[in-house]
This record gives structure tokens, sequence and C-alpha cells, in this order.
């Protein structure tokens, strides 16, 4: 049956039917799901790709670092005093690890060298800025080119680190055990760690 709506017949079977207005509604559901799906799609992605970069950017510096490394080339060289009643100086050589490393800074303001024993933890200083004040532990060290020169060790050169220890409270003496680490600023520590002999000699190679 069809009812009157203003001047016109409309038949009750074209007002009841809904399908017009569902299938809208799921058009729009639809297009908010692909919205929402493109934006967190994009998020992921962008996320990813930041990832992979942070990942990239560890993986060459962690190489860079490693293959920035210096090693201990023959023995370490223990000088004693007049009286050999301690150490005045520890010299050891440092060459590149292998031909393919890459070059290490070993200036005055780009290396760190540290003495440790048990009883003190010193940050030596550069010869020229050694005071050799008596009341304070101080250490102090050089680098010497056996082979090629100036403040970057490259592949094939050779140089001789000198730590002066004559200003230390106390002294290094028989028996004892010391570490130095030498840190360039790129690059792995070097380790040299000792134990003096029972006996010290005017010059002593530490096993």
């Amino acid at each position: 049956m069809s009812r009157i709506n203003g001047p016109y017949y409309i038949p009750a079977k074209i007002l009841a039917d809904q399908r017009g207005i569902t299938g809208l509604e799921t058009a729009i559901v639809l297009i908010a799901f692909v919205v929402v799906a493109s934006v967190f799609a994009f998020a992921v992605l962008n996320t990813g790709l930041l990832s992979s970069e942070k990942s990239k950017e560890a993986a060459l510096g962690g190489l860079e670092e490693t293959s920035a490394t210096l090693s201990i080339r023959g023995q370490v060289i223990a000088a004693a005093n007049s009286g050999k009643t301690a150490i005045d100086s520890v010299k050891f050589n440092l060459t590149p690890a292998s031909t393919s490393s890459e070059p290490v800074d070993l200036s005055t303001t780009g290396t760190v060298v540290t003495y440790l024993d048990e009883n003190q933890g010193i940050n030596c200083q550069n010869s020229q800025a050694f005071d050799s004040d008596p009341d304070t532990a101080e250490c102090s060290w050089f680098a010497a080119w056996l082979i090629g020169s100036g403040d970057i060790v490259e592949s094939g050169e050779q140089v001789e680190m000198t730590v002066i220890l004559t200003n230390l409270t106390p002294l290094l003496t028989e028996k004892k055990e010391f570490s130095v680490q030498v840190k360039p600023n790129k690059g792995a520590i070097v380790i040299v760690n000792k134990t003096l002999p029972g006996e010290l000699k005017g010059i002593t190679a530490l096993r």
C-alpha cells in the first residue's frame, strides 16, 4: 500500500529499503580502515628506515673503532733509578695491528695515558705539562717515532711510548703489579699490565 507524502505518492516498499544507507556506511568504514592502515604502514616503514640507518651508523662506527687499533710490538722495558729501588720509566713500542688498520692519533691532544697500581690511578701529563711537584703524585709520557713521523700512527710506522714514573706516591717498587693504558680518541685501548720481579735491575724486560 502507498502513502501520501506531501503532494506525491511514495511506495511504502521504497521507504523501507535501507540498502543504500547500509552501503554508504560500509564504504565510510572501509575508507577509514584504508586511511588508518596507510598511516600505520607509513609509520612502520619510517621507523624501519630510521632503525636501519641507525644500525648502519652503529656498524660503521664499530668497524671504524676496531680497525683503528694499535698493538704492542716487542717487550715492555722498565728502567730503575740509580739505587735500583724503584722504577723511573716504562717503555714499549706500538704499531698498527694490521696493514689494513686505520691511522691512529697519538698526539698529546688526542691521547690519554693512564697509570694504575694498587695505590693510585693517575692520568699522565704530556712531558711539556709535567711540573715535577714533589707533593703531588704525577706521571708523564711522550711518544717517539722509530719508523715514520708526525702525530698519526699509520700502517708500517712504529712508535716508542715512554711513561715517566719518578713522581709517583708511593713509587713503583719490586713485586708490584701495575697497568698503563693508552687511550687514543679513536680505536681500541692499549693496556700494558705487568708485575715487577722481586729484584730490580737497571733495565728489566718485563714478562
